[in-house]
């Protein structure tokens, strides 16, 4: 009987610490819009094609393959955001 308290116990713990873990902090939750996933992460809704180029640049620099549009940088505040984002949060994916 003691035995079996236990192992009861003991499985409830172990359950409660892997469910805990199963939830996920690498997509913000979804506000109105479509969202723009890129690598599987979630980069915001309703991003224009400018901000959408960035994140490919960035993620591609940010896996060594140093990818920039210096004009587009320099000349357009949504390309450079998205290709900060996209360096920042593609890096080690």
């Amino acid at each position: 009987m003691r035995y079996t308290k236990t192992l009861i116990t003991s499985t409830a713990i172990a359950a409660g610490f892997l469910l805990s873990a199963c939830t996920s902090s690498a997509l913000p939750p979804l506000s109105g819009g479509n969202a723009y996933i890129y690598n599987g992460i979630n980069f915001g809704s309703d991003r224009d094609a400018s901000f959408k180029h960035g994140v490919r640049d960035g993620c591609r620099t940010s896996d060594g393959d140093y990818t920039k549009d210096h004009n587009l940088f320099n000349n357009s505040e949504s390309y450079k955001t998205g290709w900060e984002d996209g360096r920042l949060q593609c890096h080690g994916k």
